[in-house]
């Protein structure tokens, strides 16, 4: 598996400024799928609306398969729910990809929303899926250590995710 630094450090950022921005959403309110895109050492966010969640998040992935191989690196996310044992839990999803990557992959991170305790706060480490396949807790962390530093470039929320607020 051949997850490269750039697009580990990209993923890390966009999750930071996905985590910004749904930090004091009203209830109710989602993420507005967004992609950070590298080429030739100039950096570019991209919003998708749509008049629904499905259909942004469509359109979203629809652009980064044109973008295919013609960038440096790409970032796509979106807010959504993960499911687990005890029930849905609310998530970031960041798919990525980076030169030197045979096919995409994503980040899950679990939060918690402000409008459900008055305080935004991130769950856990980010789980990697690769292939579909989640990576073990013990695979992800050279990984992780990456992510980590894209998320500290992040400048508005670094100090909050240090914090583990």
């Amino acid at each position: 598996m051949n997850l490269p630094e750039p697009g580990l450090l990209l993923a890390g950022f966009l999750l930071a400024h996905a985590a910004w921005s749904v930090s004091d959403l009203p209830k109710g309110e989602l993420l507005v799928p967004l992609a950070m895109i590298d080429q030739g050492g100039g950096r570019k966010l991209v919003r998708f609306e749509a008049d629904t969640q499905e259909a942004a998040i469509a359109k979203g992935k629809a652009s980064m398969t044109q973008l295919g191989t013609l960038v440096d690196a790409w970032a796509f996310g979106r807010d959504g729910l993960f499911r687990e044992s005890s029930g849905p839990v609310d998530a970031i999803t960041i798919d990525f990809w980076a030169r030197g990557m045979k096919g995409p992959a994503s980040l899950v991170q679990r939060y918690e929303p402000f409008a459900k305790s008055g305080r935004f706060r991130v769950i856990g480490e980010p789980m990697i899926v690769v292939d579909g396949v989640a990576l073990s807790p013990k695979d992800s962390k050279p990984y992780l250590a990456v992510i980590h530093r894209g998320i500290q470039n992040h400048s508005k929320v670094a100090p909050l995710w240090s914090s583990g607020q």
